[in-house]
């Protein structure tokens, strides 16, 4: 079992909307140990209710546990994986349908990264996901034998998979998208996280939609750009937080941007026009992601509370939490705004530092925050009252940089 701490001036820094790296490391751990406690939690809720595949899913658990901790690490840290843990844990909880065997799926991925020779037999299906890696096609629809071998390849019945960074009639890699400027580097996988809670007109992919790859890159390399100049700590959490970017089309006009509370490292996003657009969804983004996995360690808010709140982002009344979740990305937002001075920018900023006050405001009356929370909305409130100390005086515009 792992214990894990936060300094006061960390959380203090988080609740201010920063945190950096170290700060984003820590709850990249602590992520971690949840979704290593629910993936035990699932094996013994499979075997406590005779579920049929509960001896497939505590063999691969132990020896799950025998990989090399590096590569066991970076597969549970794979968003992917922490959403389908969440998914399952509670699907067996409930006594509805679900799959725990799957985890021999994340068995093999995590013996393919580590080099280990080894046999996993994974449930048959119309196509098998190594999370982190890719997917392949069975030729069977049986259980798939799947054999991974030293050299960091595996074979699935017969089938060799020795490039697997090549695609072929039955492998598919994950994709990359990565941009670097000024000794600061992103990647991002471009994959899907098995999500289905999406907004009615948004449809995620795990490839970038065909034709529309160089826009892509060329938009996150000027968005990327912006981020390192102008936001700089910004742009250090963006890159030690996000791993994943789900491609996103939308029924509508406009662009769509969220994250998933399951999916640590996750941003899902469609291709903005501007590549402004793109920084600024970045850093709104991996502000939710920070706080998700913040509120694993403390309770903020009171979750049982059937208070509803109305916020000037949302049409509907919001519950406590998603409130907070909503404050806490708009203070990104508004940060994000405020080192420009173009008349867009100024009016971006007016819209949501007003917003976010007046939510603050009405959190902190809700009588829903903990003791924590309360210290941790107190912080928010002193951000935006050094916006109105300081905007007068343009301390957060740089005119040397063009816009």
């Amino acid at each position: 079992m792992t214990t894990h701490e936060m300094d006061p001036a960390m959380f203090a820094a988080l609740a201010r909307g920063g945190g950096g790296p170290a700060a984003v490391a820590l709850l990249a751990e602590v992520r971690r140990s949840r979704t290593l406690l629910l993936v035990h939690a699932m094996v013994d809720l499979a075997e406590r209710a005779r579920h049929p595949a509960a001896a497939v899913a505590r063999t691969a658990y132990e020896q799950l546990r025998a990989v090399p901790t590096a590569a066991m690490c970076a597969v549970l840290d794979y968003p992917r994986v922490g959403a389908w843990a969440v998914r399952t844990t509670a699907r067996l909880q409930a006594g509805a349908a679900a799959a725990p065997d799957q985890l021999a799926a994340v068995l093999a991925a995590a013996r393919v990264r580590a080099g280990v020779d080894g046999v996993v037999e994974i449930p048959g299906a119309v196509a098998v996901v190594l999370p982190s890696l890719g997917t392949f096609r069975p030729v069977t629809s049986r259980p798939v034998r799947v054999v991974t071998t030293a050299g960091g390849s595996f074979a699935s019945d017969g089938v060799a998979h020795s490039d697997l960074s090549g695609a072929t009639e039955h492998w598919r890699p994950v994709g990359r998208l990565h941009a670097e400027h000024d000794g600061l580097r992103l990647t991002l996988v471009v994959d899907g996280t098995g999500e289905q809670n999406l907004p009615d007109q948004v449809r995620a992919h795990d490839t970038l939609p065909l034709g529309e790859e160089s826009r892509w890159w060329e938009r996150l390399s000027v968005a990327w750009c912006l981020l390192v100049e102008r936001h700089r700590p910004v742009a250090e959490e963006v890159a030690a937080t996000l791993s994943v970017l789900t491609p996103l089309s939308t029924s509508g006009s406009g662009h769509a941007a969220l994250t998933f509370a399951n999916a640590f490292g996750c941003v899902a996003m469609s291709l903005p026009d501007d590549p402004r657009v793109m920084a600024v969804a970045l850093a709104h983004e991996v502000q939710h992601g920070k706080l998700s996995a913040l509120l694993d360690l403390f309770p903020l808010v009171d979750s049982l509370s059937p208070r509803r709140m109305s916020v000037a982002w949302r049409r509907d009344p919001r519950p406590p939490v998603a409130v907070l979740q909503g404050v806490y990305a708009h203070l990104a937002v508004s940060a994000f705004w405020s080192r420009y001075d173009d008349r867009e920018a100024r009016a971006e900023f007016d819209r949501w530092s007003s917003a976010t006050r007046s939510a603050i405001r009405s959190l902190a009356a809700s009588g829903t925050l903990t003791e924590l929370g309360e210290i941790f909305v107190e912080q928010m409130r002193l951000v935006t009252d050094e916006w109105a100390d300081s905007r007068d005086q343009c301390q957060w515009v740089d005119k040397k940089l063009p816009i």
